[in-house]
Order: structure tokens, then sequence, then C-alpha cells
């Protein structure tokens, strides 16, 4: 049985504004990026999957087809809720960011917006910010690829 009325909780994968702990939460920075937050309640998920959805999402109401991701990190406390915080902005190319906000080049790369919404949006295809099976291994389980990297078309920089 749901919940229902102000108080409710929001659905087990919940994808949306910042609701009862769950959700997404969006705002410029002076810099010219997008603060991103991200946040799932109990392990359903990755908040950092919901937050690099929503870049795309972003950047793809931007008219881009590229997205760069900064510096994303994130945190669970003991009741599995997990908060995820990054910074992204819409790429004009298939390239690595010339500079990295945090001036680390391995905290940042440029993903393709339509890779990033195929690989995190479910099994069935409708659930944004979720991972979707992306091949069986030999032992028969499924294998999702999530998390910071996701969608990435430019290789980082290697560190010196």
């Amino acid at each position: 049985m749901q919940s229902v009325g102000a108080n409710a909780a929001p659905p087990r994968n919940y994808y949306g504004p910042m609701s009862g702990g769950a959700g997404y939460k969006d705002s410029p920075t002076k810099d010219g990026y997008w603060k991103i937050e991200g946040a799932t309640q109990g392990g359903n998920g990755l908040a950092v999957d919901v937050a690099i959805y929503r870049a795309a999402e972003m950047a793809q109401a931007a008219g881009s087809r590229f997205v760069e991701i900064h510096d994303a990190y994130s945190s669970r406390n003991g009741l599995r809720d997990e908060r995820a915080t990054l910074f992204a902005r819409p790429a004009a190319a298939a390239l690595h960011p010339s500079l990295c906000r945090s001036g680390k080049p391995g905290r940042c790369y440029t993903a393709d917006v339509a890779l990033v919404m195929r690989k995190l949006s479910g099994a069935s295809g409708y659930e944004p910010g979720v991972a979707a099976p992306t091949y069986t291994d030999k032992y028969g389980r499924t294998v999702t690829e999530s998390g910071f990297g996701v969608g990435s078309i430019s290789a980082p920089i290697a560190r010196k």
C-alpha cells in the first residue's frame, strides 16, 4: 500500500524535483556551471546516477548533444540514504573538458547525452536515474554501468 498525502514518501525509484529526501535539485553557479544534487533513499539506486541523468537532461534542453560532468562526490548515511553533488554544463563537442573545474584532470569528463539517458533509464527504459542492464555475465548475473564516467566519450587526461 502506498502512502498518500503531503507527507507521503516518494516512489521507490523516484526521479523528479527533490521531495521527501529523494530526487534532484539544480541551480546555476556564478562560474557558469549547473550545481546538481541527487538523492536516493534506502539503497534504491545511486544518487550520482540521478544527478548525471539530470545533467544530461538539462544539456539536452539547452540544445547540446554533450555534457561536461565535473567534481562529482557522494555520501551515504547509516540508513543507506545517499546524496551526491556534481557540477555540469553543456559541451559543444565530444572532447575532454579543456579545464576541469577543480583543476584536477581526473575529476571531469564529457558524456554523450543520448548514451547517458539510455544507460540510466532502467531496465524498462522509463526509469530515469536508474542504471539499465548492460549485459549478463558468465554466471547469469545482470551487469550495469553507472556512476561517475557513465556515458563518457572522452578519455580522462593522464595524471602527471
